[in-house]
């Protein structure tokens, strides 16, 4: 594991959290809880895993327990105590834990979790909400604040840049008419990612053009359109990349009967159809965004990054960023 870096002396700050609220609290927080893996994995690659006083218990953060966690932080399975039901944070589990900030991914500053845990607890609330590759380093500066550790912060975006332009320094050079036209899609199938989304972002710098650049204005505008069976039909991506799915994989799109009715899109045609099979792994909300946009830029343009070793570029990520080998889950 990696040795923690030099850390601020205790001050109340104010600092605009995603959705542009001021956000006053003490740091270094000392008893801060996570309820989105994203920011966590962010946090562990920057603070100090004993500040962390308690974490979501849901079927997503428990995934984390197969993941390098553990072993960053020894006390991780502990930690799972804050309930969630739905959507809704259980305030009883998580006046529990007395924390001095709760870090939550929300995309409005009327989100029922913000109010209630700040009117309720009187705790401070910090949103996270991406909507751009910079929001995610934005992120790390934002975990250098919350830990103190704006040093590490620091290390962890120049690592971060470095891995990225494993990607970017070749991605940059193609031009548009090599650049497959891609349909983002998520679990909804329909529902994609416009052109105001993070993901965006990754399908650029990994060498594509989002397909809903051609669509209608509106749909431009919102950052999780959902389109249907014509309009797909018509914007006729040449690659469909798919976000896990636990009920569908990419055969299943090529061959399914529930998909006849895409057999003319080019991506059928041509059997471009991908999928990121380990949402923890490849998770391009998180310090693994260089990760995932290496393993995207990987299927849509093969040829140019044939001689990448992908399973030694993840091994060595992880030490760089948390001292961890993957997948031994052994520290380095």
């Amino acid at each position: 594991m990696l040795a923690a870096s030099s850390v601020s002396a205790k001050e109340t700050i104010t600092m605009k959290d995603d959705l542009g609220r001021d956000v006053t609290f003490e740091a270094p927080c000392e008893r801060v809880v996570f309820t989105m893996e994203n920011a966590l994995k962010t946090y562990y690659a920057v603070g100090d895993p004993k500040n962390l006083a308690a974490l979501k218990d849901d079927k997503w953060m428990r995934k984390l327990s197969e993941d390098i966690f553990p072993v960053v932080d020894p006390d991780f399975e502990k930690k799972l105590t804050v309930n969630i039901t739905g959507d809704q944070i259980n305030l009883e589990s998580l006046a529990k834990a007395n924390p001095d900030l709760v870090v939550l991914w929300s995309s409005s500053p009327e989100d029922p979790n913000l109010k209630a845990i700040n009117d309720t607890l009187k705790v401070p609330t910090f949103a996270i909400y991406v909507t751009s590759l910079d929001d995610v380093f934005r992120q790390v500066d934002t975990m250098g604040e919350i830990s103190g550790n704006k040093e590490r912060a620091a290390k962890v975006k120049e690592i971060m840049q470095r891995y990225e332009e494993m990607t970017t320094n070749v991605t940059d050079k193609i031009p548009a008419s090599e650049r497959p036209k891609v349909f983002w899609m998520w679990t909804d199938v329909y529902g994609t990612a416009s052109v105001n989304s993070g993901m965006n972002d990754v399908i650029e710098r990994a060498g594509g053009e989002n397909v809903m650049s051609l669509a209608g204005e509106d749909a431009q505008k919102i950052e999780h359109p959902v389109v249907d069976q014509e309009t797909l039909i018509k914007l006729n991506p040449d690659v469909i990349y798919m976000w896990y799915n636990e009920n569908l994989d990419p055969e299943d799109i090529l061959t399914g009967d529930d998909f006849k009715g895409w057999k003319d899109i080019n991506a059928i045609k041509n059997k471009r159809v991908y999928e990121i099979e380990n949402p923890y792994l490849f998770d391009a909300f998180s310090p693994r965004m260089p990760l995932a946009l290496l393993h995207i830029a990987k299927d849509l343009h093969p040829d140019k990054f044939e001689d990448v070793d992908m399973n030694q570029t993840i091994d060595q990520y992880n030490v760089d960023m948390w001292g961890v080998h993957y997948p031994s889950m052994t520290a380095a």
